[in-house]
């Protein structure tokens, strides 16, 4: 397997954090720059980046596989609904901007998009072929960067993810933990939408498979099991053997200013069979997760 030259885009982020150490342990070569040292609006500046790290000498004669994977972006679900402006600019112009580099530099571009391009109004899971129908302007803003990406020709792989949680950045299952540490005895937790919850690590692990293979197409990853948010509360407080009461609510009732899918499961076949992966349950990476913040399973 020849090493890559990989450049990280959202690199301190909750997946970047995750993504660069996988791939510096497997010898790759990494350049993960923070947004105050490259500007993903400057198409230009993005160019020359990109340039000075993926043509550096000392491949040694093997094959190049070079890659920029993009973990960026505006993940504030509900702040988009405020700044749609802002949400395009950096969801879709800097993925389309990522997309013209690499083609220039004869470079794959691995893209993270989202399971919110769908509606929810499918019963089963979402395959890679269904038609999206975003219902945010999260999600129309990330369905954008698609296309943009997209128009820049074959040589581009983009993986929708769900639910991400893990170390390094703030999730759902840190934030119901603080509001419990904090003296909660009482959390409302909406019960009417469902997805797969994806960890960080195993979603890492994923991205550098695909790159080592050279993965282009539109793919699915998160780990094993639906669930309500509800239900994965229920599963974190199990797990750790107390917790406060969960109260059920709607999502409408709930109030938050973007719309949801109601359903955003992803079916996961198609990345499973390309990276001959055997995904695990999310309750298996959940425990994982809990034991990596210091916090005891009383109860499995």
């Amino acid at each position: 397997m020849s090493k890559a030259r990989i450049l990280v885009l959202g690199g301190t982020g909750l997946l970047g954090s995750a993504l660069v150490p996988e791939l510096k342990s497997a010898g790759h070569a990494v350049l993960a720059p923070t947004h105050a040292e490259l500007d993903m609006l400057n198409c230009d500046r993005v160019l020359g980046c990109a340039s000075s790290f993926l043509l550096r000498q000392g491949y040694g004669g093997q094959v190049r596989n070079d890659a920029i994977i993009n973990c960026a972006g505006y993940n504030r679900v509900d702040d988009c609904e405020r700044n749609p402006g802002l949400a395009f600019q950096l969801n879709a112009e800097a993925a389309g901007n990522l997309a013209r580099a690499a083609k220039e530099l004869g470079a794959t571009l691995f893209h993270l998009s989202s399971d919110y391009v769908f509606s929810g109004e499918k019963e089963g899971e979402y395959v890679e072929d269904d038609a999206p129908g975003p219902l945010s302007v999260y999600g129309r803003s990330k369905l954008e960067g698609e296309k943009l990406a997209r128009e820049f020709g074959p040589e581009l792989c983009i993986v929708r993810a769900s639910w991400l949680f893990g170390p390094g950045g703030e999730n759902f299952i840190s934030k119901i933990l603080a509001k419990w540490k904090s003296g909660a005895t009482e959390l409302r937790v909406v019960s009417d939408e469902r997805g797969r919850p994806t960890y960080s690590l195993d979603l890492a692990q994923a991205l550098r498979l695909a790159v080592e293979r050279k993965l282009t197409g539109i793919y699915h990853f998160c780990d094993q099991g639906a669930v309500s948010w509800l239900e994965l509360a229920r599963e974190v407080f199990e797990i750790l053997g107390s917790g406060p009461k969960l109260v059920p609510i709607s999502a409408k009732a709930y109030g938050l200013p973007a719309r949801r899918p109601k359903n955003s499961a992803l079916a996961t076949g198609k990345i499973e069979r390309a990276l001959a992966l055997e995904l695990r349950h999310h309750r298996e990476a959940l425990k994982e997760y809990l034991e990596s913040m210091g916090i005891s399973r009383r109860n499995s």
